[in-house]
């Protein structure tokens, strides 16, 4: 029973943080709504108005979502659960050539491992995936086996000048691709920023 609780997890926290966004969202407009419909109109009393509009438009403010930490160049810092990784990256490449990805060193055999597959630069809604056709993500583990996305999972691209290319992704659900990997389902989050070329 125990195992069938952790494989919901991940999904039903990202399901609840969408929820939890979505209400925000309602809320703020029903406010809005309130203090242009009131009995007093927002014009008879407009210094008590003014103040809960001010209110409400901070409230909005406070609901933008916030970028994870910028991580150093030509690094990616990854969040798998609860733990956190920082590793350096050897590749930075997204011209849907041959070494299109972002990833570690070839010759990093530590784990975790990180692999951004078929990276492509000039794509500008980006999703990563299991199985293609471009920013395919998986990664391998230190207790062994490895993660990819159940499915898609939204990325943020924040910074793509002709230098830099920086790249976010955060609870993104993901599941085993082979071998044994505990827990068998997880969430990650990451942000990759490197040197373009690298």
């Amino acid at each position: 029973m125990e195992k069938n609780h952790q494989k919901e997890n991940p999904l039903l926290k990202h399901l609840n943080e969408t929820k939890i966004r979505y209400i925000s969202i309602i809320a703020s407009l029903l406010l809005f709504t309130l203090l242009h419909c009131g009995d007093s109109g927002y014009g008879k009393n407009k210094s008590e108005s003014n103040d809960l509009y001010s209110v409400f438009l901070l409230s909005l403010l406070g609901t933008t979502e916030t970028n994870l930490p910028e991580p150093t160049m030509n690094t990616v810092n990854i969040t798998v659960g609860d733990t956190k990784y920082t590793k350096a990256l050897g590749v930075c490449r997204g011209t849907l050539n041959v070494s299109d990805n972002i990833m570690i060193p070839g010759n990093d055999f530590t784990l975790p491992s990180f692999f951004l597959h078929k990276v492509d630069f000039t794509a500008t809604n980006v999703s990563i995936t299991p199985l293609g056709p471009t920013f395919i993500f998986n990664i391998d583990m230190p207790g062994g086996g490895g993660y990819d996305p159940v499915s898609s999972c939204e990325a943020k691209v924040i910074e793509n000048s002709a230098t830099i290319y920086d790249i976010q992704v955060k609870n993104c659900a993901v599941d085993k691709i082979a071998g044994a990997v505990t827990p068998a389902t997880n969430t990650i989050s990451f942000r990759a920023r490197c040197t373009k070329g690298l």
